[in-house]
């Protein structure tokens, strides 16, 4: 098993699904170390560590790869084919939980900047890598890298995020829904493909805008409702009206990501059928896009709530993420580029789509919004799933990439 490989069974094997990505930062701070690179640890709590290093002659742009630490849970143990941190390699895929979701990613980024140093690449500017805890619980690592300042002089961004399926998913419709395209479009992305997988240019992604509102009654017995205060009677008014706002902004669209899409996803209130209810809360999670800023959307339910409570309410809002979206402009150097780049490693064509899931870029974006940012590297898109795993030739394809990738980014 060659380095490559074996680095990536090793964190592999590194359960990183409850909060301890000190050991994936260690872990490459050594290998790091071993090719000639330093790196700095960066804590979130004392088992959460994000990592950065830099390389390259500092008299540049600064391009910046992005790739988590963290996995999701590892499922059902009985649907799964091996253990699902075993790392198994079976008919050239490796398959275990994180292969695609984003540990190949990860060390694709690691081992291009390894293989650029190690082969005296002459780097104008300054390639950054880092590594993020929280990705998949709130990108906490990313928002603590940016406000130490790692987003304020990033140029351009890859985030190591998987961007690929088998290519007989193109004749699926919803792969089809996802490209904007047709049976016939998929037929010919077939035609014109020589590896197992089919894989896309993400320079798209939905924000995220995600709150609860809570509201405050008074406690009765149901038999004497007038001495309480009814906590869900001023929620289904917030309801109504939020509906109302939500069908004002369905117009609203992106070119490439579509419209805003806003769902109600958790309603809570009282506690047993014979009580006036004293607290009821209402959740809703939105899709974003650029055209209509988190930031406004805060603002006109903060209205609505103000006025609602003007009327003698108590309700509050409570935001639990603010993440912006991404779009990064088709006729970009980095777009470009990593096209062309990638189309002759991959013996593919790369469709440029947008996505509604997020990444690490909404955090960085907001600490500088003028970031050009792509999200492409290898992994299946619907990597969440029992028995996920990574295309080992797309894993070695894909740091092919990004040195070449960066190599004329900081030429």
């Amino acid at each position: 098993m060659d380095e490559v490989v074996q680095a990536l069974s090793d964190v592999i094997k590194l359960n990183t699904v409850n909060g301890h990505e000190k050991l994936v930062a260690d872990y490459l701070a050594d290998l790091l170390k071993k090719h000639g690179i330093d790196s700095k640890l960066i804590a979130y709590e004392p088992d959460r560590v994000s990592l950065v290093a830099e390389i390259g002659d500092g008299n540049g742009p600064v391009v910046g790869f992005d790739g988590h630490e963290d996995i999701v849970a590892l499922g059902d143990a009985a649907k799964w084919q091996v253990e699902a941190l075993s790392a198994t390699i079976k008919d050239n895929n490796m398959i275990g939980r994180g292969t695609s979701d984003m540990k190949s990613g990860l060390m694709a980024g690691v081992f291009a900047m390894i293989n650029l140093k190690e082969q005296n690449v002459p780097l104008h500017g300054t390639l950054r890598f880092m590594a993020t805890v929280g990705e998949e619980y709130g990108q906490y690592g990313a928002q603590q890298l940016g406000e130490a300042g790692y987003a304020n002089d990033l140029d351009t961004l890859i985030v190591g995020e998987p961007s690929g399926v088998h290519k007989q998913l193109l004749l699926q419709k919803q792969i089809q829904y996802m490209l904007q395209s047709d049976e016939a479009g998929a037929k010919a992305l077939l035609a014109a493909n020589q590896t197992n997988e089919q894989h896309f240019i993400e320079l798209a992604h939905k924000g995220s805008l995600t709150y609860t509102v809570h509201s405050k009654g008074v406690a009765a017995h149901s038999s004497m409702p007038e001495i309480g205060k009814n906590a869900i009677t001023p929620l289904m008014t917030f309801y109504q009206k939020e509906e109302a706002y939500f069908d004002s902004i369905k117009d609203y669209r992106n070119p490439v990501l579509g419209a805003i899409t806003p769902v109600v996803t958790v309603i809570k209130g009282g506690e047993q059928i014979n009580t006036v209810p004293a607290s009821a809360d209402l959740s809703v999670k939105i899709r974003t896009i650029p055209e209509l800023p988190n930031a406004d959307i805060t603002a006109a339910i903060k209205q609505i709530i103000a006025d609602i409570n003007a009327q003698g309410a108590d309700l509050s809002l409570d935001i639990l993420s603010d993440l912006r979206p991404m779009h990064t402009m088709e006729d970009t150097e980095l777009v470009s580029t990593a096209k062309q780049i990638a189309e002759d490693v991959l013996q593919q064509k790369l469709p440029l789509i947008g996505v509604p899931g997020g990444t690490d870029a909404s955090s960085f974006l907001a600490f500088n919004p003028d970031i050009d940012v792509i999200v492409f590297g290898p992994g299946n898109i619907t990597a969440h799933q029992v028995n996920e795993y990574v295309d080992l030739d797309m894993y070695h394809r894909f740091i092919t990439i990004y040195e070449r990738l960066i190599t004329s980014l900081l030429k």
